[in-house]
């Protein structure tokens, strides 16, 4: 796992907000000013890394770098300064060195009438001596992105770092990052006043890089503790997955390709073609060399019950005759999930659904929303089961989801899959 404090600064002040801007309804031909500083400015940061991968001498390359005179004023009406990212620096005990970094606040209104504001932005990265360690630490109070139609408010950020270079060149390690909350907020068809559609409280993600010998382990966790939409709330969800058995050689290949690229002068599309066709061939490396997917968990929780699937996916001796035919890819995956699912939920879930396709003013409205919601839940759970697609365990609808040789079954059920044959009929009795 490769950071620079360039990464760091800009996964934590730019990366967030982007991410979230980009998801707001724009027209397709809108440009942005915002974006065109950020991405001429990597551009020259890329050239001046000079396909450079050790992240301790990337940053020392950092230090000293200045933007050229053509991007220095884009820059400086963007982010209020021509050097927003300015790297300091120093010897720290022991012998380490000590980087430090601070993104001043500012409120821009971008060309196509998006503003954008955050606060101060601290980052602070420890090197080893040797400069085979690296621990960073990153800061912000606030973000906000107001469009016209669309808003989102971000609180509270953090991250942290921890890294070592392995033998091969490659950072291993972790990073963690916390947001306090995320609030979007949008205006009705027509109107101008935003009200807030969606609340996320509490969010935290982690990324684990582990080498094994010739492996690596991929460890991504992401959870929230609040989602409020609509007037309702989910009181907690959570993934957990984990990617074994990557190939860290085939891993080295690809950050080789990567720098190779970004310092190739090609043109962004050709870039993109080149780069596309490298992932495709990474990701064929590992499905061939074993890869599992590994889910630990994926659940939700809605008025104290909750939902979860546990399960795992693999790849049954693929060669490479098998990505020239989906039809023999698709066999050589195999899979098997099992879900619960409390009835308790469905039946919430139900009565929410039918309250929400209920006249308020209707007569006795609440004995209708529930009669309502009890005949949703009781179809539901009357036809997982008189199916077979589930089966009932405390409280509990369970299924035992498979899929081999390109078949789903569910609970030993077939089912069929597009473009696979039809499951074989049951035998007469």
């Amino acid at each position: 796992m490769k950071t620079s404090i360039t990464a760091a600064t800009i996964a934590g002040a730019l990366l967030a907000s982007t991410s979230v801007y980009a998801a707001a309804p724009a027209p397709v031909a809108a440009t942005s000013s915002f974006m065109d500083a950020i991405s001429a400015a990597g551009k020259e940061l890329n050239q001046a890394m000079d396909g450079q991968r050790d992240v301790v001498k990337r940053m020392d390359i950092y230090a000293k770098f200045e933007f050229s005179p053509a991007q220095r004023p884009k820059l400086k009406a963007v982010f209020g300064n021509e050097r927003p990212f300015p790297v300091v620096r120093s010897v720290g005990p022991k012998g380490q060195v000590i980087y430090t970094s601070k993104l001043m606040p500012h409120a821009y209104l971008d060309q196509n009438g998006t503003a954008l504001s955050w606060s101060e932005l601290n980052s602070r990265s420890v090197a080893s001596k040797a400069g085979t360690a690296l621990d960073t630490v990153m800061s912000m109070q606030s973000m906000s992105i107001v469009g016209t139609a669309t808003a989102a408010m971000l609180e509270n950020l953090s991250g942290d770092f921890k890294q070592m270079r392995g033998p091969d060149g490659i950072w291993y390690g972790n990073f963690n990052a916390k947001l306090g909350s995320l609030v979007i907020r949008t205006a009705d068809a027509g109107g101008t006043d935003l009200k807030e559609t969606v609340r996320l409280d509490d969010l935290a993600a982690r990324i684990n890089i582990e080498r094994r010998g010739k492996k690596a382990d991929l460890v991504y966790g992401f959870s929230v503790q609040s989602i409020r939409f609509g007037g309702d709330r989910v009181d907690r969800a959570n993934i957990g997955i984990r990617v074994t058995n990557l190939p860290a050689r085939a891993m080295e290949d690809m950050e080789k390709e990567m720098n190779k690229v970004q310092g190739s002068g090609l043109t962004e599309d050709a870039q993109t073609q080149v780069l596309t066709k490298s992932m495709l061939d990474f990701a064929q490396r590992m499905v061939k060399s074993g890869v599992s997917v590994v889910i630990d968990d994926i659940s939700a929780s809605y008025r104290g019950n909750t939902a979860s699937i546990k399960g795992r996916v693999d790849f049954d001796k693929v060669v490479d005759a098998d990505f020239k035919s989906p039809t023999e890819f698709v066999k050589k995956i195999v899979a098997r999930f099992d879900v619960r699912l409390p009835v308790a939920m469905v039946n919430d879930v139900s009565r929410a659904m039918a309250a929400k396709q209920v006249d308020p003013s209707t007569p006795n409205v609440a004995d209708v929303v529930d009669m309502a919601g009890k005949n949703l839940a009781a179809m539901a759970v009357g036809k997982l089961l008189n199916e077979g697609y589930a089966v009932m365990d405390k409280d509990e609808l369970r299924s035992a989801i498979e899929f081999k040789n390109g078949k789903f079954t569910f609970n030993g059920k077939s089912i069929a899959v597009p473009g696979m044959p039809a499951p074989a009929a049951a035998p007469a009795p």
